[in-house]
C-alpha cells in the first residue's frame, strides 16, 4: 500500500521500497488535502474495501481509478486514526487536535454536571429494548477526564489518600494477667466481674485485699477473693474505615471494568481507528494497580455497603474525586444523549458532532446565568406499547424557560391536491415533514432555534480560504433557517452558529424585535474551550433580549 498526496502514483511497488514506512511510524496528513493509495498485490484489503460504508471511519474513499488507485479525504476529522495498519496524525487549521481535546474535555464535564443536577430520575433516556447500550464510549471519556486529565488525576488522588488517609479510634479487650493491669474503667470492670471462674482466695493480709475492689469483694462473699485475670482495653487508630472499605472496592471494580472496557474498545470487536484509547485504557489500568500495591489496603477488609452520606466521602480530598467518578458513571445512562455521537467523537474525532454538542452547553451556560434549573423533562415514551425513546432532551428553567437538544418536531399527514377542504386533524409542530433543530431555546408557546453549522472546505463554506480557515456562512444553511422559522409553530428566530467571524441578522417583514428572523452568529472557539467573548456576548444578548420580552 502507497499513500501520496500526487495521483502519479509509481505504478511498480519496487519503485517505492525506498520510501517503505514500519507499522510504527506515524504519518501526519493535512485534513483539507487529498491524497490518493494504491495497492500493488491485487488484493484490496477488508479494512479498505469496507471503508465505504464505514460510518466511523475517519476518512471517505471519494473515487475509484484503475489499477487499484483510490482517492481520500479525511473531511472534517483531526487527531489520531489509522488507515488500515499505518498510525495516522490528522491535522486541520479550523480545529487543531489540542483544541479538539480541549472542547471534548469541556463537553464532557459539562454532560456530568448535567446527570448530577437532577435529584429525580427524570430525564432517563436509557433505551428500553437495550439498556446501557454502548455506554463504554462515555465510561472511557469519564476515566479520561477525571483519572488522566483530571487535577488531581488518578497518582494525585492516590497521594492525597495515602498522606490522609481516614482513620477511625478503635478498641479492643484483651485478657490479661491481674497484675499487668493498671487501672479498670467502669465498663471495664464489670466485664472482669462476670468472669467468676477466674477468682482466686487471697492469703491473709494481701495487700489487693486492701484495695477498694478487695474490700467490696470480701464485703459481698465474706471472702478474700480476688481476680486473676482481668479485661484490659487496648485503643489504637486502623484504617479499617468503611470509606477506605469504599475506595478499595471501587478500586477493585475498576480493575474489572478496565477489562471490559479494553475488550469493547480496543479488542476485536471494538475500536481499530484511534490508538489513542488503547494507550490510555493501558495508563489507567497501570495507575490503579498501583495504587492497589500499597500496603496500606492490606489492613482494609471487605466492603458491606457503600457510605453514601459520609462527609469523607463528599468533602475531603482525593476521596470526594473517587466517589463522584463512581457515582457518576452509576448515573451515565439517566441524562444521555445520542451514544453514537460519542462514539463518533472518539472514533472519527467527528468537529462537526463536538462543535453542535459544544454549543449546545455554552447555551446552556448562557441560561444558567439567568434563571435557575427546576428540572429536567421525561423523554422516554409513557405509552406502554412504545418501546422507543422520545428525540431529544429538554432542562426546564423559571418562568416557563426550557432549553431543548435535537427538539423532534412532529411532522404533519400531507393530502392530495384534489381535496375539496382542509381535514379536521390538527396540525402538528411541522406542517410539513417532521424537522429536528440542533438547539431550541423556548419561551411560553414561542421558539428561538440555534442550528450548529461546521462544515470545511468540501463543506461549501462561503470565504473559506485555502487553508481551510471559515470566515463566512453558507447561504443554504440561512435558507434552512427560513424554513425552520416557516414550517414549526411558533418559531420567531432562527440563526446559524459555526466557527468563522461574520456576524449578521435579517428580521422579518412583520418584525419588532432584532432576533424576529433569521440570521448567523460565528461562535469560535479558543484555547480552553472558550468561544471569542464578543461572540458570545452577541449570542446571549439575543437569548436575554427573548426571555425578557417574549
Amino acid at each position: 500500500m502507497v499513500i501520496s498526496d500526487d495521483p502519479m502514483v509509481p505504478s511498480q511497488e519496487n519503485d517505492i521500497k525506498a520510501f517503505a514506512m514500519s507499522e510504527d511510524t506515524l504519518l501526519e496528513l493535512d485534513e483539507i488535502k487529498t491524497y490518493f493509495v494504491k495497492f500493488y498485490d491485487g488484493h484490496i484489503p477488508e479494512f479498505f474495501a469496507n471503508a465505504r460504508g464505514n460510518a466511523y471511519c475517519s476518512y471517505v474513499v471519494r473515487r475509484e481509478y484503475s489499477e487499484n488507485l483510490y482517492e481520500i479525504n479525511f473531511q472534517n476529522s483531526v487527531g489520531m486514526t489509522r488507515i488500515g495498519p499505518l498510525k495516522v496524525r490528522v491535522k486541520s487549521l479550523k480545529i487543531p487536535e489540542d483544541l479538539y481535546h480541549t472542547m471534548l474535555d469541556y463537553i464532557t464535564g459539562k454532560y456530568a454536571n448535567l446527570v448530577f443536577s437532577f435529584g429525580s430520575y427524570l430525564g432517563q433516556s436509557y433505551r428500553k429494548k437495550e439498556p446501557g447500550f454502548d455506554i463504554a464510549y462515555v465510561e472511557y471519556l469519564f476515566l479520561k477526564k477525571y483519572l488522566i486529565d483530571g487535577s488531581p488525576d488518578l497518582d494525585g488522588i492516590a497521594a492525597l489518600i495515602f498522606a490522609n488517609p481516614h482513620m477511625k479510634l478503635h478498641s479492643e479487650y484483651n485478657i490479661s494477667p491481674i497484675e499487668k493491669v493498671s487501672s479498670f474503667q467502669p465498663d471495664v470492670l464489670f466485664k472482669t466481674l462476670m468472669r467468676s471462674e477466674t477468682f482466686f482466695l487471697l492469703p491473709e493480709g494481701h495487700p489487693l485485699s486492701a484495695t477498694s475492689l478487695g474490700k467490696t469483694l470480701r464485703k459481698r462473699t465474706a471472702k478474700n477473693l480476688y481476680p486473676s485475670e482481668a479485661f484490659d482495653e487496648c485503643r489504637y487508630h486502623t484504617v479499617d474505615t468503611n470509606e477506605n472499605r469504599f475506595v478499595k472496592y471501587f478500586l477493585k471494580q475498576m480493575q474489572r471494568r478496565m477489562e471490559g472496557l479494553y475488550a469493547s474498545l480496543v479488542g476485536t470487536s471494538g475500536s481499530y481507528l484511534n490508538p489513542d484509547i488503547d494507550t490510555n485504557l493501558q495508563k489507567v489500568s497501570h495507575k490503579i494497580d498501583l495504587f492497589l500495591n500499597d500496603p496500606m489496603w492490606q489492613n482494609v477488609g471487605t466492603m458491606s455497603f457503600i457510605p453514601a452520606y459520609s462527609q469523607i466521602l463528599q468533602r475531603r480530598d482525593g476521596y470526594r474525586q473517587l466517589f463522584r467518578l463512581y457515582s457518576l458513571l452509576q448515573l451515565s445512562t439517566r441524562c444521555d444523549f445520542d451514544i453514537e455521537d460519542f462514539r463518533s467523537l472518539l472514533e472519527t474525532k467527528d468537529t462537526p458532532t463536538l462543535f453542535e454538542y459544544w454549543s449546545f452547553f455554552l447555551i446552556k451556560e448562557i441560561l444558567d446565568q439567568m434563571r435557575n434549573i427546576v428540572s429536567c423533562r421525561n423523554i422516554v415514551s409513557e405509552d406502554p406499547k412504545k418501546q422507543e425513546i422520545y428525540k431529544g432532551i429538554c432542562i426546564q428553567y423559571e418562568y416557563g424557560v426550557n432549553l431543548w437538544f435535537n427538539k423532534y418536531c412532529t411532522g404533519s399527514p400531507g393530502y392530495l391536491p384534489g381535496d375539496s377542504s382542509l381535514p379536521s386533524e390538527i396540525i402538528n409542530e411541522s406542517y410539513s415533514h417532521s424537522l429536528i433543530p440542533d438547539i431550541v431555546v423556548s419561551k411560553g408557546d414561542k421558539l428561538l432555534v440555534f442550528d450548529a453549522k461546521y462544515k470545511g472546505k468540501r463543506g461549501g463554506f462561503y470565504g473559506e480560504d485555502e487553508s481551510g480557515v471559515i470566515s463566512s456562512w453558507n447561504e443554504g444553511d440561512i435558507d434552512k433557517m427560513h424554513t425552520y422559522r416557516e414550517a414549526i409553530r411558533n418559531v420567531i428566530g432562527a440563526f446559524i452558529l459555526y466557527p468563522g467571524e461574520k456576524s449578521e441578522i435579517y428580521p422579518s417583514h412583520d418584525a419588532v424585535k432584532l432576533y424576529e428572523g433569521v440570521g448567523a452568529f460565528p461562535l469560535r472557539p479558543k484555547v480552553g474551550a472558550i468561544p471569542v467573548p464578543k461572540h458570545l456576548d452577541n449570542v446571549k444578548k439575543v437569548i436575554s433580549d427573548f426571555i425578557a420580552e417574549s
